[in-house]
């Protein structure tokens, strides 16, 4: 099962992004269905232990999907979607006992170096600055969580959910940088998409080994 729903997840991530010049919102349906599969394992983990934290973990992903929809027609509220998503994954985290020193640290150093790769652009956020600072304090606090489970476990699943949340990290670290600065080149995109699809896939599939 979670071999077929990298498949199908890397299929529909290639259409979409061979797809996705066109002009035409109709790619944004792949854009989507990749991210359904991380959504159908986060279910399906959820609905057969019955844990807490599984569904919270599954409303996290859920909003990752609307939020890969969202960004491309109202940005704002896909970021907004994106934060509720983060919210509902440090939730479930807290759940699976992610709350420890490590937490700290890793954050320092994730937020770090977002506030590195972006500070000679933040001026131009204006009135987005606080909410823009705000939504990396959250997604840097959930890759913190998800590293924290990591170093607990110390076992090669446990680690594949830090993983995940450090390519989330460094996948939005990307696209914050490319779209300040004005430099959005294909490349760009397509290290962010294979970075971000990475991070959600791992997050709802790391947590068949974690519990």
């Amino acid at each position: 099962m979670l071999a077929a729903a990298a498949v199908l997840m890397a299929g529909f991530g290639l259409i979409y992004f061979f797809w996705k010049e066109s002009g035409s919102r109709k790619p944004l349906v792949f854009k989507a269905l990749a991210t359904f599969m991380p959504v159908l394992l986060a279910l399906y983990r959820a609905a057969v232990t019955e844990e807490v934290s599984a569904w919270w973990i599954f409303a996290g992903v859920v909003f990752y999907m609307a939020a890969d929809v969202l960004l491309e027609i109202w940005f704002l509220t896909g970021v907004a979607s994106f934060g509720i998503g983060h919210i509902c994954v440090i939730t479930g985290f807290l759940y699976m006992g992610a709350a420890s020193w490590y937490v700290a640290g890793c954050f320092v150093i994730l937020y770090g170096m977002m506030f590195v790769a972006v500070r000679r652009y933040l001026k131009d956020l204006e009135n987005l600055l606080v909410p823009g600072l705000a939504y990396a304090a959250l997604l840097c606090v959930m890759a913190a969580m998800a590293v924290s489970l990591g170093i607990q476990h110390f076992a090669l699943p446990a680690v594949l959910t830090g993983i995940g949340g450090v390519c989330f990290v460094v996948s939005d670290t990307i696209l914050g940088w490319s779209h300040l600065s004005g430099k959005r080149r294909r490349a760009y995109s397509a290290v962010l998409l294979v970075l971000y699809y990475l991070a959600v896939y791992l997050l709802a599939a790391g947590q068949y080994f974690v519990a």
